[in-house]
């Protein structure tokens, strides 16, 4: 007989989660107590699917706090090739989802963007190299499915022009941009005027593509 699973099995201590963390995930959050009570029946009933956008909204917030939690450890310490997390190969730079966790919130673009809230977002950049990272769904067989790209920028002013095939795009400091990239390898050219990608403020780079393409994620790292 299969055994249930929830979107929150692979996590420990999601009581300890503080219920303002998950409040700041949401845009029009409701009050605490209701809160309170929502990650209590997720804790005692983890199987259960979300019935309304509202209840999805919550769940992606509850999992940035759970994935900020359990994050990965100092790969010095634990001596382990992933830092010890199966969600993030620092080393390889993959953000790892499981393919499971689409039965609980289908919208794999709604996924990424929580990985990368949690994981990337207020991550120290140890090499500019962190600036790329590749996006797997894991499972029986494992997909690639695009690439986050983050821009830095020495300046709020500056732009960064980029081509991808025939198309062009102009990214600003603080926006979030998803460029379609169906094929294995695509190749993007960018031009920044005050900041750099991968330690060059002009260049050409292939990145992986997927059935979602290439994130961009120019938010202040810093907030």
């Amino acid at each position: 007989m299969s055994v249930l699973t929830g979107l929150f099995d692979s996590f420990d201590n999601l009581d300890q989660i503080a219920v303002l963390d998950i409040a700041r995930w949401i845009k029009h959050a409701p009050n605490e107590v209701v809160l309170e009570n929502y990650l209590a029946n997720k804790i005692l009933y983890p199987q259960t699917l979300p019935l309304t956008k509202e209840d999805t909204e919550l769940d992606l917030a509850i999992l940035r706090e759970a994935l900020r939690a359990n994050g990965p450890k100092n790969l010095a310490k634990t001596g382990s090739f992933l830092g010890d997390n199966t969600f993030l190969n620092v080393t390889l730079r993959k953000i790892l989802i499981p393919s499971r966790f689409l039965r609980f919130v289908p919208s794999l673009t709604a996924l990424i963007w929580a990985f990368i809230d949690a994981f990337l977002l207020e991550r120290e950049r140890k090499d500019f190299f962190e600036d790329l990272w590749t996006i797997t769904l894991t499972g029986e067989i494992d997909e690639v499915v695009g690439s986050v790209l983050l821009p830095q920028f020495s300046d709020r002013n500056g732009v960064l022009e980029l081509t991808q095939g025939s198309q062009s795009y102009k990214i600003r400091f603080g926006s979030l941009m998803i460029i379609p990239c169906p094929l294995n390898r695509c190749q993007i050219v960018y031009k920044f005027n005050k900041g750099k990608i991968l330690g060059k403020q002009e260049s050409a780079v292939e990145v992986y593509g997927g059935r979602i393409g290439l994130f961009i994620d120019a938010r202040d790292k810093k907030k």
